[in-house]
């Protein structure tokens, strides 16, 4: 997965903004049995994101998946509202299946991995929600 810092070295120049962070549906708990755990529900949505001067926004993603071999069944999907390009995959391993989408446009490069999410959920339209809840066009 591409870290924040990670992206930012995709920029030319500095970054003007820069976010990370992780979202869970539950709190976590304590039992003396499991320890910290999320009961009930294990999905998890991390964000990162950066703005500053992209170069080439088609070329900077396709850099993103390429840089995870990991990452399979790569395509397009609709950016949204905010344009600029976006894709999606996904990769499998013994823990389950994670989903990653990524958008790249002239002033931001963000990707939203969502972990333990079924097969059947579609999360192309919460890529698109998410999005827009993290990138605003400056005034």
């Amino acid at each position: 997965m591409e870290d924040t810092d990670g992206l930012k070295k995709l920029l030319k120049g500095e970054p003007t903004s820069a976010v990370g962070t992780a979202y869970t549906p539950v709190e976590e708990q304590y039992s003396r049995e499991l320890g910290v755990h999320r009961p009930g529900d294990n999905r998890v949505i991390l964000v990162n994101g950066v703005s500053g001067t992209v170069t080439a926004p088609d070329a900077t993603l396709s850099h993103v998946f390429a840089a995870r071999p990991a990452i399979t069944d790569v395509a397009p999907v609709p950016p949204g509202p905010l344009g600029g390009v976006a894709g999606c995959g996904s990769s499998q391993s013994k823990d389950g299946l994670t989903k990653f989408c990524t958008w790249v446009d002239d002033h931001t490069i963000g990707m939203v991995t969502f972990i333990g999410f079924p097969q059947s959920d579609d999360t192309h339209d919460l890529f698109r929600q998410i999005r827009a809840e993290f990138e605003h066009r400056a005034p």
